[in-house]
């Protein structure tokens, strides 16, 4: 798979809405079964077979930005997740006290120690300090300092930036956020390469610290289709607050919601992780209701950010390679936005992940026990070792667009399934 190039992927998939077809289709009007085995149907399809003639990176090259000293677990979750249901290749870029930890970890990870947090650059500052000026007042000594320091931060930027930017040939996603702390020199490093690789249009995956991140400049994605975002409840109320979006009063359902911040965005598909995930691109909100585990244990939600990048990869590379061989009829479905299709794909292996999990160990179970159960997750529904049109099962799908007949549709769901959604 090669960087995206040429038109984003919301043009990939047709332009109808899936509303319409609801409404005036006799085959997709007889209840949410039909909808939910055409979906998945399509999403088998885009699941590469594994086969003799493959080779390393065709089923994708992940990349997770993030990791920080207090924070290592978050996104090794997110990289090994991305190798767990198929992509052959997973790299972090991370800050240079999380690399050792996050090597330790797995020696299946390409771990890229590449930022400094601002104590690291304090102190490397303290180790190379300038020549001494003359005496001076300490208010104007305070002043030369806070320079230097933002001098030499925003050098570390431009190099860290560059670093990461020169694996954007080699990516067919990222993901930006897990474990990435608060940190305001990372998050000066994150910004900059949202906008790096957006201009690059390589898709995103934004969970985590990349969500508080856009949650205080939502412009960073306002605008770009090739991404996705991943926000849990309190993730979304800040979202929602920052572009004026009252989450009280009449038509407070969660499907106006979702669109009304959609619409603000104006191009990035959401994953409203909760008892259900509700996934929306401002015209097609989509329910993935499959049971999950009970249990409720942490980076859940990194987990299905890796795996989200992965579905994401290979939807995009089944489109190249339809268009390459001028395929008339690409999907089923050409309503759905490829970001939405990926995502939906991504949550339901995520939810039978933890419910597999949850099946062996009960109230023991952690995120570690996802991990094992991913390839189980992928073979069950989508049978990869024979590539496409694996088995069912995995739970219901609702569908509706803005304000259509599918809205009701979704609404009907919202209360149904189990637990298992990111937290």
């Amino acid at each position: 798979m090669a960087a995206r190039t040429g038109q984003e992927a919301r043009t990939g998939l047709g332009s109808r809405t899936v509303t319409r077809n609801l409404s005036t289709s006799g085959e997709r009007n007889d209840g949410n079964a039909m909808m939910s085995d055409e979906i998945r149907s399509e999403v088998r399809r885009i699941v590469p077979a594994l086969t003799d003639d493959r080779y390393k990176g065709q089923s994708g090259k992940i990349a997770v930005l993030g990791g920080c000293a207090e924070y290592t677990g978050a996104p090794y979750f997110a990289a090994f997740a991305a190798l767990a249901v198929g992509a052959d290749l997973s790299h972090v870029f991370c800050s240079t006290a999380a690399a050792p930890v996050i090597k330790q970890y797995s020696p299946d990870l390409l771990v890229h120690p590449y930022f400094m947090q601002t104590a690291d650059l304090l102190q490397h500052m303290r180790a190379s300090p300038p020549a001494a000026g003359p005496m001076g007042d300490a208010a104007a000594a305070a002043q030369d300092a806070a320079a230097a320091q933002a001098a030499a931060a925003a050098a570390h930027v431009a190099e860290a930036t560059a670093e990461v930017e020169g694996w954007f040939n080699r990516l067919d996603c990222l993901v930006v956020g897990p474990g990435l702390g608060r940190d305001p020199l990372l998050l000066d490093i994150a910004r900059a390469v949202i906008l790096r690789a957006r201009a690059a249009k390589i898709p995103l995956v934004l969970d985590g610290d990349g969500l508080f991140l856009v949650a205080r400049e939502p412009d960073l994605v306002a605008g770009y289709t090739n991404c996705v975002l991943t926000p849990n409840l309190n993730e979304f109320r800040r979202l929602a607050s920052t572009l004026g979006v009252s989450l009280h009063g009449p038509n407070n359902d969660r499907s106006s919601k979702l669109l009304e911040v959609t619409a603000h965005l104006r191009g990035p598909t959401l994953v409203s992780k909760g008892p259900v995930d509700a996934i929306c691109d401002g015209k097609v909100t989509m329910i993935c209701n499959a049971s999950g585990g009970a249990k409720r244990c942490g980076s859940q939600g990194d987990i299905l950010a890796g795996t989200i990048a992965t579905f994401i990869a290979w939807t995009l590379a089944f489109l190249d390679s339809a268009r390459q061989s001028a395929e008339v009829e690409v999907v089923i479905l050409p309503e759905i936005n490829p970001m939405v299709l990926a995502s939906y794909g991504a949550c339901l292996v995520t939810r039978t992940a933890a419910a597999y999990a949850f099946a062996h160990r009960k109230r023991a179970m952690v995120a570690s026990d996802m991990l094992g159960q991913l390839g189980s997750a992928m073979e069950m529904l989508f049978d990869t070792a024979g590539g496409a049109g694996g088995g069912g099962g995995g739970g219901g799908v609702a569908m509706g667009g803005g304000g259509g007949p599918g809205q009701g549709i979704m609404q009907a769901h919202t209360a149904a399934g189990g637990g298992g959604g990111g937290s």
